[in-house]
């Protein structure tokens, strides 16, 4: 019990004080350009690997002061030339586990810790409200008339965590360099847990939900007004992300009624799509906690939101922390995360879908075999078939009736043959009800919204989807965020085909090799240059590019689980989630 996560937060802690797994943007630098933006200058540096790089860039005002908890304002004019050499800090962190949590102890999670934290990057820099910047990475001696392709990286961490400098784009402009296809690559920071995603009546009343999405908006806003000037073309402009970072990119898809505003051309989304939405009164237990664990519960002559706004730093953090985090009993249904709020949103992402409300743009949309094992493994109270129903129902769809959960229960069965990790028999089964557990949440979360997404987005543009179920690892089988290999460097034998794919993606909005090859001769080759990936068609089971164990890629049908899949989608259109 102890040992899994003692070792993996223990292994990943020692990661972010130490660097082991730091970005590489450490390399032997020198002196790099100025770039001129039209409210200062910036100047970043040159790298041996041919690329320069432009860090902490601010793109709003520090949200702090009587900007807490405010929509995000553009920075301010300066006229000295400011230093771009360092990313600027993270957004404040919630813990990622639960206090005094109860794990699985099984030999099967032997050796995950430091899977996990191997495919975790770890973050760069320091926590502070300060904190709204972002990065520019591109290939040296870009001058400002080479019209690049933009790929702009969206960070995940459940709205919870997450930081850009975890991310080294640097990997990436440098095969998009072997390839012969040059990208500009972007980065920024966004609000998270309570400082960005606070929800309640005192929120709506003043019009500031959903505070970390309006960050991202601002951000893109700046890359369309701003990356000219590093010689990036703002009409190709692909957003990228993985987890609650592919979520904002659908949800920035379907907001303002669909209005993206050309903020960009293409989209590639990892494991996130468009999920379940809760209004904001479902998280006003998680508000009046944050008012009680900061004092501000009888604010003398203010509201409790400006209460909220006055307290110290330390006061809100430590409330952000007191609320249940993503590895905790309560998992997906966390604490913090977009609401509908009735202006950024008048819908759920699947209303708007079926209203035909949202970006008519390509899109590469992909999960991972074993999406819910990762967040399945501090529920080992939950041992019996009513005890699953009940935690079911109580943490995720209170709403259902007696009708509803027993088909749940009968299409999520306790044989661990049917669980997840799939294809792994009776093995893995770390508690009674672990894999079924984990076989449910991976569907509801991610599967289900996926398969629903690409199914009404297919009819009206050009849709690829992939399945990873390359690496099978001990107790998690092919586990959420194990994907990231393929598109970032994050381990010696990274063979590019994620990467290869988003560049394709940038210049073509198709992810194939081109018909022509490649200008350069990519070391390794490509892998996508032996297959043809296919169109997604929800009416034929959809094709996939399937990720195989031993590097093989497969095209593969969109036809597992079915009937369990169906009967979610349905019930979460029913209960207007």
């Amino acid at each position: 019990m102890f040992s899994f996560f003692f070792l993996l937060f223990a292994f990943v802690a020692f990661v972010q004080d130490t660097g082991v797994l730091s970005a590489p943007l450490s390399r032997r630098r020198s002196v790099g350009p100025i770039v001129d933006l039209s409210y200062g200058s910036f100047q970043g540096f040159s790298s041996l690997n041919s690329t320069e790089s432009f860090l902490g860039i601010p793109f709003a005002q520090p949200p702090v002061g009587d900007l807490r908890f405010r929509q995000p304002v553009p920075p301010m004019n300066f006229s000295s030339v400011q230093q771009a050499t360092n990313f600027g800090n993270a957004c404040p962190q919630q813990i990622q586990l639960a206090p005094n949590s109860t794990l699985p102890n099984s030999p099967a999670l032997e050796g995950a810790p430091e899977t996990i934290a191997q495919l975790m990057p770890a973050s760069n820099t320091t926590q502070s409200e300060d904190c709204l910047y972002l990065n520019v990475i591109r290939p040296a001696n870009t001058t400002a008339d080479a019209n690049l392709p933009v790929v702009v990286w969206i960070y995940g961490g459940a709205f919870e965590t997450g930081d850009a400098s975890a991310y080294d784009g640097v990997p990436v402009v440098a095969r998009s360099q072997i390839l012969g296809s040059e990208v500009i690559y972007v980065s920024f920071n966004y609000r998270l847990n309570g400082f960005g995603f606070l929800a309640g009546a005192e929120v709506q009343q003043e019009g500031v939900a959903n505070l970390g999405l309006y960050d991202q908006r601002l951000a893109l806003e700046w890359v369309q007004e701003n990356i000219a000037a590093f010689g990036g073309d703002p009409s190709r402009v692909i957003a990228w992300g993985q987890s609650a970072g592919a979520i904002s990119i659908w949800l920035q898809m379907t907001a303002f009624d669909g209005e993206l505003n050309g903020l960009f051309s293409g989209a590639v989304t990892q494991s996130g799509f468009a999920s379940p939405m809760d209004s904001l009164g479902v998280n006003q237990p998680i508000y009046n906690q944050m008012v009680e664990y900061t004092n501000c519960t009888n604010p003398v002559g203010n509201s409790t939101l400006d209460c909220l706004r006055a307290a110290p730093y330390e006061s809100l953090i430590s409330a952000v922390n007191k609320v249940p985090p993503l590895l905790s009993y309560q998992s997906l249904a966390t604490s913090f995360g977009p609401v509908l709020d009735g202006v950024m949103f008048k819908r759920t992402p699947r209303q708007a879908l079926e209203a035909g409300l949202y970006a008519k743009i390509p899109i590469i949309a992909g999960n991972v075999d074993d999406e819910g094992t990762l967040f399945s493994l501090l529920n080992v109270n939950v041992t019996t078939d009513q005890q699953f129903i009940d935690y079911v129902q109580s943490n995720y769809i209170p709403l259902a009736n007696e009708t509803q959960m027993q088909g749940i229960g009968e299409l999520y069965t306790s044989d661990p043959i049917e669980g997840s990790p799939f294809r792994t028999g009776d093995n893995n089964t770390l508690t009674p009800q672990y894999k079924r557990i984990a076989a449910f949440q991976g569907d509801y979360y991610f599967q289900v919204p996926r398969r629903f997404s690409l199914a009404m987005t297919s009819a009206t543009q050009k849709v690829w989807s992939y399945l990873y179920r390359a690496q099978k690892y001990s107790g998690l089988g092919a586990f959420h965020e194990s994907d990231l290999q393929e598109f970032y460097e994050l381990t010696p034998d990274c063979d590019f085909v994620g990467t290869d794919a988003l560049v394709n993606f940038a210049y073509n909005l198709d992810p194939n090799v081109p018909a022509g090859g490649y200008e350069g001769s990519p070391s390794p080759p490509s892998r996508l240059s032996s297959i043809t990936w296919p169109l997604y068609n929800s009416t034929a089971n959809g094709s996939l590019l399937t990720f195989e164990a031993d590097n093989v890629l497969n095209i593969t049908q969109d036809d597992y689980r079915l009937e369990g899949m169906l009967y979610l989608s349905n019930l979460q259109g029913d209960l207007g989630l």
